[in-house]
């Protein structure tokens, strides 16, 4: 597979990372030497320095050969004309854009279109982050909430803290705590190592659990397993640009919801565009002005500016002054090992939210939707079984009999928009959904054949 990533800033640079470990033949275009010289210190790839849009530049990177083009620069009409002229120009299968401003998002369905702007599948940054941080708002307990088969199943981090129920047992006690709710561990991040754990195997202080379960289970299971039996009531949001108006129009029908911007004009024009949330004009930064607006009594502070620096100090600062839960955007891979140990309870990277609908194009087969989990070292990806039975198929077949790479897991099963447990016992049907694990990336395009047509070589891994 031949991909072009148009922009090598840090979407596309997270792109490019996530991809440069599989057998991919990728090439970046960026207009700036600088960025294209760091990108190739870093990565296995080939960088053009050129305009994205511009036919000869785009000739010069191989685009006729190109199996997915992926436009991200800074710029929505750059993405777009680039996309353009990659379709009419090279035919280009697949064409992914980012696109931000609200003014083309609302005219989607008749601007991007064959017709028109053809782009087959749109990347809103913004949209993806504020969907993420909703999504950990409402399971309090919870480090992220991926969903999987419409909703149907969802798969959720959460940490074992020190003075937690869970530390010293086993997977076998919590099966019997959870009394008849079907949740399954799917993995343990332990010390920096994945552990994909067994019923006999001990939560230890510190471990990253991730567990799968139907998604209206998830909060019953917070709170039996976690303690997190009380729903969050009052947001401060600090950052008023596209994500901070997002997330308090997203959340004020149910919180209470305050936003503070330190520009007045601002200030005015997000009171003009939210309907019950309180905007303040002052500096997130000022233990003041915090204790002024009850941070102590607040149970999530969440910090959205531009600026990584005033997002992790006023997450740190918050929390010093009794915030419940702080969350903080960063956007830096450079500060993610210092910001890790704990002392902000969510760390949000932009990058990490938006790559999965990207992954997901680029899998090959019957692959729907794509997690990239702990930094891109691991997936969690959803297939669909193909109608292909017999010796080389997986319909069928019991899930004991599916030979996966070491590495890789069944954790789901979605059967008619109902989950089924994943007992070694249980015979998968055509047009199942398949929630698979995957501990190393490198073994994607193994468990990808998996879900080819009936003339891709299924036989290496199945009896």
């Amino acid at each position: 597979m031949r991909i072009i990533i148009l922009g090598a800033g840090r979407v596309g640079f997270t792109v490019a990372s996530n991809l440069s470990c599989e057998n991919i033949d990728i090439t970046l275009i960026d207009k700036n030497q600088s960025v294209i010289d760091a990108a190739c210190e870093r990565l296995d790839v080939s960088a053009i320095c050129g305009s994205v849009s511009h036919p000869d530049v785009l000739e010069s990177a191989g685009v006729k050969h190109a199996d997915i083009i992926i436009a991200v620069t800074d710029s929505d009409e750059t993405n777009m004309l680039a996309c353009q002229v990659a379709h009419h120009l090279f035919k280009v299968p697949q064409k992914i854009a980012r696109v931000r401003s609200r003014s083309f998002l609302d005219y989607q369905q008749q601007l991007f279109n064959a017709d028109a702007i053809p782009i087959d599948l749109i990347i809103n940054p913004e949209n993806e982050i504020v969907n993420f941080i909703k999504n950990l708002i409402l399971h309090p307990g919870s480090q992220q909430v991926l969903s999987f088969a419409n909703g149907a199943l969802s798969l959720v981090e959460a940490r074992c803290k020190q003075g937690s129920d869970l530390i010293g047992q086993t997977l076998r006690d919590l099966t019997v705590s959870l009394q008849g709710i079907y949740a399954r561990i799917a993995l343990i991040y332990r010390q920096g190592e994945i552990i994909q754990p067994t019923y006999r195997t001990v939560i230890e202080e510190g471990d990253r659990l991730f567990f799968i379960a139907p998604s209206e289970d998830i909060k019953q299971v917070l709170s039996i397993l976690f303690n997190q039996n009380k729903p969050y009531k009052r947001l401060i949001i600090a950052g008023g640009g596209r994500i901070g108006l997002g997330l308090a129009r997203a959340l004020e029908n149910s919180l209470q919801v305050k936003i503070i911007t330190k520009n007045p004009a601002n200030a005015y024009q997000l009171s003009e565009q939210l309907d019950h949330s309180i905007v303040l004009s002052g500096d997130a930064t000022d233990e003041a002005f915090l204790l002024d607006e009850n941070i102590d009594r607040t149970d999530v502070f969440c910090t959205l500016t531009s600026d990584d620096e005033t997002n992790i100090l006023c997450s740190m600062l918050a929390k010093s002054l009794g915030a419940q839960v702080v969350m903080s955007l960063v956007d830096r891979n450079a500060y993610m090992n210092m910001v890790d140990n704990g002392s902000i309870d969510n760390v949000i990277y932009p990058q990490h939210t938006t790559i999965g609908k990207i992954l997901s194009r680029v899998r090959q087969g019957e692959i729907s939707s794509v997690h990239s989990l702990l930094r891109g070292k691991a997936e969690a990806f959803e297939a669909t079984v193909p109608d292909n039975g017999g010796k080389r198929g997986l319909a069928g077949k019991k899930i004991h009999e599916i030979k996966l790479p070491l590495g890789c897991t069944i954790i789901g099963l979605v059967r008619d928009g109902k989950s089924i447990p994943t007992r070694a016992s249980v015979v998968i049907q055509a047009a199942d959904h398949m929630i698979l694990f995957v501990a190393d990336k490198s073994l994607v395009h193994q468990v990808e054949a998996l879900f080819q047509p009936p003339k891709s070589l299924l036989s290496r891994f199945i009896n």
